[in-house]
Parts: C-alpha cells; sequence; structure tokens
C-alpha cells in the first residue's frame, strides 16, 4: 500500500473541511437605514363580461413610489412609502372615474421575509383615495421568503392574501403559494412562486365562484437587502348567474433608480 505524503493529506484534509456542505442562503431584507429606493409600479385587469363589454383593460393603474427606510429593529423595517406621482382609469360601464392617488403617504413595517406587518396612512386623508392605494400596496406584496436556508432548486410554501379585484379586505382572499428558488447569482436571488386560487364572492346577494392559478416571479438584492423586482399574472374564471367571466390581472413593481 503506498503511503501518502503527510503534507499532501494535510492540505486534502483541510480543503475538505474548508468546502461547504451545501450552497445553502439564508433569504433576508436587510436595507440600511437611510436607504432610499424608487420603484414604479403597474396593474392592470382585463375582464370579458358579455353584460359590459369593455375594449382594453377595465381598470389599470400606475404610480411612481419612493421607499425610504426609517429603521430597522430585531428584523422588523420600518419605512415611508410615498406615490409620489400616479395615473388610473377605470373602463367598466357605470363606474366611477379612479381618485387620484398622488401624495398619498404610509408608514409600514415588515420582517426581514418581506410579509408586511403594518400599514397606516401618514397624515390620513381617508376616503376612497386612501383605500384603494391601501389595498393596492398591500395587495401587490406577495413576498414570503423561507425561514430556514435554502439552496438553488429548493422550494417552500407560504399563505399569501390576495385582492380579486382592486383592493379591500372584502376582496381577497388566502392563496398558499408554493415558492422555488431558480438562481442565485451575483449576490441576487431569483424566485418563482405559482398557486391555486379558490374562492367566493358575494355580488350584492348574486353568489361568484372564483377559480384559476397565480405565477409570477421576483429578485431580491440580499446585498442591498432589498427587493429589485416583481411580476405577476393571476388568470381567473369568475362563475355568476349561469355566466363564466375570465379575467386576468398582471403587476409589475420594478426597481427604477438608486438614488443612495
Amino acid at each position: 500500500m503506498k503511503s501518502i505524503p503527510r503534507g499532501v493529506g494535510a492540505a486534502t484534509i483541510a480543503l475538505a473541511f474548508a468546502l461547504p456542505v451545501s450552497a445553502q442562503t439564508l433569504l433576508r431584507l436587510a436595507p440600511p437605514e437611510g436607504q432610499v429606493s424608487r420603484y414604479v409600479y403597474s396593474m392592470e385587469m382585463t375582464m370579458e363580461n358579455p353584460m359590459m363589454p369593455t375594449s382594453g383593460p377595465a381598470v389599470s393603474v400606475r404610480w411612481d413610489q419612493t421607499l425610504t427606510t426609517l429603521s430597522v429593529i430585531d428584523e422588523v423595517i420600518t419605512a415611508r412609502a410615498t406615490i409620489d406621482s400616479a395615473a388610473a382609469t377605470v373602463a367598466i360601464p357605470g363606474a366611477p372615474p379612479a381618485p387620484d392617488l398622488s401624495g398619498i403617504a404610509f408608514e409600514m413595517d415588515m420582517d426581514s421575509r418581506g410579509v408586511v406587518l403594518n400599514i397606516d396612512a401618514e397624515e390620513t386623508q381617508g376616503g376612497e383615495a386612501e383605500e384603494l392605494a391601501r389595498g393596492l400596496l398591500e395587495g401587490s406584496n406577495f413576498y414570503r421568503l423561507p425561514e430556514a436556508e435554502v439552496g438553488s432548486g429548493d422550494s417552500w410554501i407560504a399563505g399569501v392574501p390576495v385582492p380579486l379585484s382592486m383592493g379591500g379586505p372584502a376582496e381577497t382572499t388566502e392563496v398558499e403559494l408554493t415558492y422555488t428558488l431558480t438562481s442565485l447569482e451575483d449576490g441576487r436571488a431569483t424566485i418563482t412562486f405559482t398557486g391555486p386560487v379558490e374562492s367566493t364572492l358575494d355580488l350584492g346577494g348574486m353568489p361568484a365562484g372564483i377559480s384559476g392559478e397565480l405565477n409570477g416571479s421576483m429578485i431580491v438584492d440580499l446585498a442591498a437587502g432589498r427587493y429589485v423586482r416583481q411580476e405577476s399574472l393571476m388568470a381567473l374564471e369568475m362563475a355568476v348567474g349561469g355566466m363564466a367571466m375570465p379575467m386576468e390581472t398582471t403587476m409589475t413593481l420594478e426597481l427604477v433608480t438608486d438614488p443612495s
């Protein structure tokens, strides 16, 4: 039996202990205090309703948003979200025009996994504009980072409240999403998510069944501790009064500048 030179053997053992057992990473949001990020949010909903036909999107919203990190204490991130400018249209026959959302600001708490814990309007204006902005802001957040370390290809499951229309507590349903870490490159984690949507709505005393699927993806910058992009497509069918009405809602939230 050949003997292994002492130096080579020691180097091999040291290398074996130095190598990681697996490429596992803890995915967390951890922005520094004072970080300022600007995002563009857009939402578009189409609906095929033979009783109320529309040309183009039934509802569309776009706004420019500034997110400022106020504090990070015990993994709770407190930030101010300000809608700098906004444009919204409602093309549903008989529906009132969309309110102006520009200038509305919220202070929000979220944990390091991206879950919104609390959201309050600053210098509250009340009314439809504030409620609409709150519903859209809460409903655009599908971030649910895993509790434990994960590697590329790993999946985890989390329940997320999902808006079924333009926002508001009565129009949300809990959806169980399966998240998968698809890649981790240059400090950025790319994650996909998918889940079935099943719910019922009360439309003025008329029950409506909702079924379909929600799919999307997101990118998290682990070095900067913030999300970079999120996009989703929710394809639903609403059955009401013997009619089946397909609906699709697309949402995108993207970091556009880094003034800090």
